[in-house]
C-alpha cells in the first residue's frame, strides 16, 4: 500500500511538471481524467490552467498591454475538510521543467508577474479552487518565448501533493496594428469545421495596405452544461480547439495584420443558452470567457443564441426561463469581466434571440460592440431600433453569406444595397462562410470596398487547408487566366438508343459527358473563342462558341448566339441553344426521344469563374438542359444527328 502511494505521489509531481496533469477533454483539457491520482487514504490534486489549456499554454503581451493566465487548484476527489492551497511564483519549478522536456525557457522578468491572490480554500465536499490570476506585465524582447511556473502546496494532511506546478509561455509581440479605414467595419465569420481563418488575412487594401477585414470570428465554440456539476461552460469541438492549442500559427498572423480575433459562442442542444441563465451563472460564465480571452489571446466574444433547448416549464438551478433581459445581464457581466477593450457582438436572426432592456443603467445597446442581422442577403434598414440603446453605428442590417450556396456572394448582392446602408450610417458590413478553396474573393469585396472605402481589395494569391499554415498558390481571376486547352465535363449525360431502322427506341441516363476544348482570346479583355464545345465538336471546332469575360466580376460566360450564317461555303446556319429531351406525356413515337432546341431560352446563360484551384465550373439552367448546336431542317431547328450520348447538366466543370 505503501509503494502505491508513492507510485501515485511521484505521478502527480511529474504530472505537474511534464504536462501530464492537463489532460485532454473537449478542449485541451476541461476535467479531465484524475482518477488515477486517488488513493485508499489520501487525496492527490494539481495546479491546472483555466480554459483547458495544456501545460505550456503561451500568453501573449502585445505592444504596451498586459496578459493574464488563471490558474486553479483540482482534487482527484472531493476534500473530507476545507483545504487551503497556497501559490507561489517558482523559478525551481521552471528549472525542472526544462530539465524534464528538454526546454530552455528563460523566466520572464520577475518584477513583471504577480498573482491576484496567494491562497485559496477548497471548502469540504468540493474538488476544485477558485482561479487566481497570474498577472503579466509589458516586458521582455518581442519575439523572444519566456516562461513562468506557478507551484502548489496543500497545506493539509489529507493532501500529500505538494510542490506541483503550472507553467505558462509568455510571448511579448509587437501592438495590433490599426485596421481602421473608415467608418464602416468588416466582420467574417468562419466556419472553421471546414476552412482555415489564415484565408481571410490574405485580402488587402489596394493604397492603404489595410487589411480588408476588421475581424475574424471563429464559428463556433458552444454554451453547454455539465450534466454532472449543472456549471454552465466553454465547449469546443476537435476544430476549435484544433486553433486554440495552435493560436500562435492560426490566430497571431492575422493579429500581426491588424485583425481582431474572435471566438463565436453557439447554443447546443441543451438548456444553457444566452437567454437561460441565472444572474450568478452569467457572472460565473462570463469569468470563464474571461479566461478563454486571457488564454488564447482572443480579442472578444460573438454570441449567436441557436440551437439551445430552452426549459422554460422547469429550468432548473441555475438557470431561469428565457428572456431579452436575461441575455442583456450576461452581456452585461461579461462587460465587467472583459473590460471595454475587448470585443462584444450579437448575431440575431429574430428580435427575442438578442439582448435587450438595460442592466445597472446601461441598455443592451449600450453594453455590446456590434450586432448584426443574420437572414442573408436581406436588407432590414431600421431594424436596430428594436433593440434599447443600439445605434446605427453598432449595426449591420444587410449580412451576406458567400459560400457556395450564394455562388461566393454575388447571388443576392446588391451594390445598390451597400451604398444604402453606408450613407444611412450603418456602421458594420457582415459576411459568413466563405470558401477560400473555391472562390478567390477580391473582386466581390472590392464591390463592397469601393463603396465603404472608395479602394480596392487585393488578393495575395494564397490559400491555406483547413489545418495548415503553409500557403499554397492559387489562380487569380483574370482575363488571361481562361485561356489555355482543357477537359469539359458535363454534371449528366443521356443515351438515345436506336433500331436499325434508324428510329429511336428509348433514351436513358448515362455517366457523365466529356469533350475537349481549346479558349483563345478574341477580343482582349472582353471576349473569347471557345473551339469544341459542347455534343458536337465537329461544328464548334469549325464555328468557335464566343464567350463574354466580365472585368467586374470576373466570370465567363456563355449564351445562346449565331455560330455561323448560310454561306456558300455552309448553307447550313448554325445556332447554338439550350435543347431538351422530349418528356412530356403526350408526345409519341420520335418526338418522346429526339433532342430538341428550347428558343424560349435565348436570353439564357451558363456563367462561372475560374476558383483558386485553377478549375472553373459554368453554371447552366436545369439538369434536363445542354448548350448545343442547332440547324435548320424544314423549318424545325435539330441537331446534327441522333446517334449519339447528349450531355444534360446543371454546370460544365473544366479542368486543364
Amino acid at each position: 500500500m505503501k509503494s502505491i502511494k508513492n507510485y501515485l505521489y511521484s505521478i502527480a509531481i511529474v504530472g505537474a511538471v511534464c504536462g501530464l496533469t492537463a489532460c485532454e477533454d473537449d478542449v485541451v483539457i476541461n476535467t479531465g481524467d484524475t482518477g488515477k491520482l486517488a488513493t485508499v487514504d489520501g487525496t492527490y490534486g494539481g495546479v491546472k490552467s483555466e480554459a483547458g489549456a495544456a501545460q505550456a499554454a503561451t500568453l501573449t503581451v502585445f505592444g504596451s498591454t498586459a496578459a493574464t493566465g488563471h490558474i486553479y487548484f483540482e482534487l482527484a476527489k472531493a476534500a473530507t475538510q476545507d483545504v487551503t492551497v497556497n501559490f507561489t511564483i517558482d523559478a525551481e519549478a521552471l528549472n525542472a521543467y526544462n530539465s524534464a522536456n528538454g526546454t530552455s525557457y528563460a523566466q520572464y522578468p520577475a518584477d513583471k508577474v504577480s498573482l491576484s491572490a496567494a491562497s485559496v480554500t477548497i471548502p469540504a465536499g468540493q474538488k476544485r479552487s477558485a482561479a487566481i490570476d497570474v498577472n503579466v506585465a509589458a516586458g521582455g524582447n518581442i519575439g523572444s518565448t519566456y516562461a513562468v511556473a506557478v507551484s502548489a502546496t496543500a497545506a493539509n494532511a489529507e493532501v500529500s501533493a505538494t510542490g506541483t506546478s503550472y507553467v505558462y509561455l509568455v510571448k511579448p509581440l509587437a501592438a495590433i496594428p490599426d485596421s481602421k479605414k473608415g467608418n464602416v467595419r468588416t466582420l467574417c465569420f468562419v466556419e472553421v469545421n471546414d476552412e482555415n481563418i489564415l484565408n481571410m488575412g490574405e485580402y488587402t487594401m489596394k493604397q492603404s495596405g489595410k487589411t480588408f477585414f476588421d475581424i475574424v470570428s471563429i464559428f463556433a465554440a458552444n454554451i453547454n452544461v455539465d450534466a454532472e456539476t449543472g456549471r454552465v461552460h466553454v465547449f469546443c469541438n476537435d476544430q476549435v480547439s484544433f486553433l486554440l492549442k495552435n493560436a500562435d500559427k492560426f490566430i497571431r498572423p492575422l493579429q500581426a495584420k491588424g485583425i481582431k480575433v474572435n471566438l463565436s459562442i453557439l447554443g447546443n442542444h441543451d438548456q444553457s443558452g444566452m437567454r437561460s441563465l441565472s444572474p450568478e451563472a452569467c457572472a460565473d460564465f462570463a469569468k470563464e470567457l474571461k479566461a478563454y480571452l486571457d488564454i488564447y489571446g482572443l480579442d472578444g466574444v460573438d454570441f449567436d443564441d441557436e440551437y439551445s433547448a430552452y426549459n422554460d416549464e422547469n429550468p432548473g438551478a441555475g438557470f431561469s426561463p428565457t428572456s431579452a433581459e436575461n441575455y442583456c445581464r450576461l452581456v452585461s457581466e461579461c462587460r465587467k469581466a472583459f473590460g471595454p477593450d475587448k470585443l462584444i457582438g450579437v448575431y440575431e436572426y429574430r428580435i427575442v434571440d438578442a439582448p435587450n432592456g438595460s442592466v445597472d443603467g446601461k441598455t443592451a445597446g449600450e453594453l455590446v460592440d456590434y450586432m448584426c442581422y443574420g437572414t442573408y442577403q436581406s436588407y432590414r434598414k431600421g431594424r436596430e431600433a428594436n433593440f434599447d440603446g443600439l445605434t446605427k453605428a453598432k449595426y449591420c442590417p444587410y449580412s451576406l453569406k458567400i459560400n457556395n450556396e450564394y455562388d461566393g456572394g454575388w447571388y443576392g448582392f446588391s451594390a445598390a444595397t451597400i451604398t444604402d446602408a453606408k450613407n444611412e450610417g450603418y456602421g458594420l458590413q457582415v459576411f459568413y462562410n466563405p470558401k477560400p478553396q473555391l472562390y478567390s474573393y477580391d473582386r466581390y469585396f472590392s464591390a463592397v470596398s469601393t463603396i465603404l472605402y472608395g479602394d480596392e481589395v487585393e488578393w495575395t494569391g494564397n490559400y491555406y487547408t483547413r489545418t495548415s499554415d503553409a500557403a499554397q498558390k492559387g489562380a487569380k481571376l483574370s482575363y488571361e487566366t481562361y485561356l489555355g486547352n482543357y477537359t469539359v465535363t458535363s454534371s449528366n449525360s443521356l443515351y438515345v438508343y436506336i433500331d436499325e431502322e434508324n428510329n429511336p427506341k428509348w433514351w436513358d441516363w448515362g455517366g457523365q459527358h466529356s469533350f475537349d476544348v481549346r479558349i483563345e482570346e478574341k477580343e482582349a479583355g472582353k471576349s473569347y473563342y471557345i473551339y469544341g464545345f459542347g455534343t458536337y465538336p465537329e461544328i464548334t471546332n469549325k464555328y468557335p462558341v464566343v464567350a463574354e469575360y466580365s472585368a467586374y466580376d470576373g466570370s465567363l460566360s456563355i449564351g445562346t448566339q449565331t455560330l455561323h450564317e448560310a454561306d456558300a461555303e455552309d448553307a447550313e446556319t448554325w445556332q447554338l441553344m439550350w435543347g431538351t429531351y422530349g418528356t412530356n406525356s403526350a408526345m409519341t413515337g420520335i418526338d418522346r426521344y429526339i433532342w430538341k432546341a428550347r428558343p424560349d431560352y435565348s436570353d439564357s446563360k451558363v456563367s462561372g469563374k475560374v476558383n483558386p484551384q485553377g478549375v472553373f465550373t459554368l453554371y447552366g439552367i436545369g439538369g434536363r438542359y445542354g448548350l448545343d448546336p442547332f440547324h435548320d431542317v424544314d423549318g424545325t431547328l435539330v441537331p446534327p444527328h441522333m446517334n449519339v450520348k447528349y450531355h444534360l447538366t446543371e454546370n460544365y466543370i473544366f479542368n486543364k
